[in-house]
This record gives structure tokens, sequence and C-alpha cells, in this order.
């Protein structure tokens, strides 16, 4: 507990809008009833979910990115709301995003965990809120002096408007009307935030607003769109010797008897090396992503585990590749991620076609064989390929 506060505490604090506040939706808007130096808000729960590598002599820390949130508790949520309400107060105005888990989370889907929360909270729900992803902003947000108090009741409709709202359009309402006129959107983020200061959710909410507040004049944006490829990622293969890139290391038992069963079994149906080699990514790609640095378990143990990182994950398709004869290898570098962060990281290539066809394994959703999407291929900075991988 300490800890968290410390962190909070260091992180952000905000600007003080002489307001407190309430929210409206219908189309791009919700209907019924000073330039400082910007900082991030930002709690620390790394401790929760990352496991940081042993010391030793090695000085390469390779992890791949964390998970993205799937969901999070109330109270995760009303933390980093205290840290966003410090910026505000610090700064008069919204931050760009918030980080939970070091994730970094726009304002738009911040909001919708905030109005969820508020909606959870009034119907006395205690389940965790699954969070919503690429959530736009306003298109021109808008709004009017707001003044006066706002009930428990009312509140409540709002949120659970302005929630359906952003599930049902994918994009954050230009205001929210309420009993005492239609609130700006960035407005209603803050009076959720005061709504939910409180242990017990207020009878009312007093409100003092105008239009022309600082917070209204600052559209928070944030992107984590990646940058098309202007590096290398699938190569040709330019004659050199493949003997290397068949052969068994410590943590890739390209020999071993589970590895080679299991490569035959999720090949045997197919013909060419390439629909061979999508299916050994398929598979451990669906594998579990866990974060922490450098080896762990090797290619044998991460089948038993289902799931480990990048260079786990690689070690595991790189042995299965080499086990039934097709060329892999490793390739590391330094990579920034769609979470904001920026992490040493290993994946792999694969020879196909006289193609040395990328395989990134650390993530689902986002990535296929000859696909990647979940850093930035245009702004990685590439630190070796090699045939076997010691750290």
């Amino acid at each position: 507990m300490k800890i968290k506060t410390l962190l909070l505490a260091l992180c952000i604090l905000l600007v003080t809008v002489s307001a407190s506040y309430a929210c409206n939706v219908n189309d791009n808007n919700m209907e019924s009833n000073s330039k400082n130096s910007e900082k991030v808000c930002y709690i620390d729960n790394s401790s929760k979910n990352i496991e940081i590598s042993p010391k030793n002599n090695t000085k390469i820390l390779a992890a791949g990115d964390i998970e993205r949130p799937v969901e999070l508790s109330q109270n995760d949520i009303i933390d980093i709301s205290k840290s966003v309400d410090e910026f505000i107060s610090k700064n008069g105005k919204l931050p760009s995003y918030v980080v939970i888990f070091d994730y970094k989370l726009s304002i738009p889907e911040f909001t919708y965990l905030l109005a969820k929360t508020v909606e959870y909270k009034y119907e006395k729900n205690n389940d965790s809120i699954t969070v919503k992803y690429s959530v736009k902003n306003p298109a021109k947000p808008t709004g009017v002096d707001i003044k006066g108090r706002i009930s428990k009741n009312d509140y409540y409709d709002y949120a659970q408007r302005v929630a359906n709202f952003i599930s049902s359009k994918n994009v954050a309402p230009n205001y929210v009307s309420t009993p005492l006129g239609n609130m700006q959107y960035q407005t209603a983020i803050h009076s959720f935030i005061k709504i939910l200061e409180k242990k017990n959710l207020p009878n009312s909410l007093s409100i003092n607003i105008k239009k022309n507040s600082t917070i209204n004049k600052f559209l928070p944006k944030y992107s984590r769109a990646v940058s098309k490829s202007t590096k290398p990622i699938t190569e040709k293969y330019n004659g050199e010797s493949l003997e290397q890139y068949l052969k068994q290391s410590k943590n890739c038992q390209v020999n071993d008897k589970t590895i080679k069963s299991l490569a035959i079994s999720l090949t045997n149906k197919y013909t060419t090396n390439y629909q061979k080699a999508e299916a050994i990514f398929n598979y451990v790609n669906k594998f579990r992503y866990v974060f922490y640095y450098n080896t762990k378990h090797g290619a044998k143990n991460t089948i038993s585990k289902k799931g480990g990182n990048c260079v786990d994950k690689s070690h595991l398709v790189i042995a299965l590749s080499r086990s039934i004869n097709i060329p892999a290898r490793y390739v590391h570098g330094t990579c920034n991620f769609i979470s904001g962060n920026t992490y040493g990281h290993v994946w792999t290539q694969i020879l196909v076609d006289n193609n040395w066809i990328v395989a990134d394994p650390t993530h689902s959703q986002l990535n296929k064989f000859g696909i990647i999407n979940n850093w930035d291929t245009g702004s990685y900075t590439l630190k070796g390929i090699y045939h076997e991988i010691k750290f």
C-alpha cells in the first residue's frame, strides 16, 4: 500500500479547475436526460503480473511485451482515476493517456471504464470490467455552462448511457445531456472521477463548470497504431549454409522425441513447407504469453507450461520447425510495442521457398504467420540474427 501511494505521488498530480461535475447521448452526442508540461497518469501494478529476471551476468533482457489487460477491477479503475484527478488539478486538462499494468489506455477507453464503474457501483455489482479497446475520440466536443446539483439516480442514468453509447458506436460522445444541460465530453469525464472519489457513491453531485473552462480546451489524443515496416522483416535467402539453422541447442531440443512427435502431428496433413511452418506458428501463437526476461523453460518445457515469453515461445517455434527439417532462426531487437512500452524482444524467421518469413508468436490476436502488428516494425533496433540464443 505504501509503494502504491508513493508511486501515485511520484507519478502525477492534477490542475485546479474551479468545478464539480456531471454528464448525455445521441449520434456523437448523448441526449436525454494554460499550457503546462504534460505528464502521464500512471499506476505501477507490475508486481502483480511481471516477473523480474534473477540477477545474473548477462546484460541481455528480452521479454517481449506485457499482455494487454482484458479486464480491470473497479478498484484498479478508481486508483487510476485519483491520479487523473490530481493531473487535472495541476494542469487544467486531461492527460493524453493513462497507464495501468504498464499498458497505455487512451482517454476514450478510460472513459468507458469510468462510466461502467459508476454503473456497477450503483447496481452493487462487484464484477471486474472488460476493457474496450480502440474507442475513438468524439468528433467535436461541445456543451454549455453547468451549475447546480444532480441526483444519484440522474448521474447513474447518464453513466449508463455513456457506457452504452461507447459500447455500441466505439466512439466517445461530444456531450452528454443532464438535468443541468449538455455537459461537454471532457467535463463529463471529470464528473465520473468526482463521483468515484468517495468509498460510497454520493447521494448527489455538485457541479459548477463553464463551457470555456480550461479542461474543455484540450482534447486528449493517443494512438497505439504501429508503422508499416521500413526495415526487412521477411528477407530473401542469400545462399548461406543452412546447417546451423537445423541444429539442436540447449534450449532448442530439436532431437527430443516429444518435440518431433508434436511437430509431425501438427503438420502431417500438409504438403508444403509453408503450410507446415504456418501450422507450427499457429500452434505456439495460441499459447499464453507470460512476461519475464530471457529463457526460463526452453522449447520442451514451454509445451507443458502452455505459455512463455518471447524467448521461450521462439525456442519452441524453432525447435518444432527444425525437427521436421525446416530451417529457422532467432531475431533479436529492441521494439516499440502498441502498449507504449519499449522492450528487448526475440522473434523468429522460418525459411520457406527462399524467403525467411517472420514469425512472432507473442500475440495471438494481432500477429499472423508473416505479419506483425503488436510492435512498430518501422522503428525497431536490430540487435542480431542468430542460429542459437544463449540468454
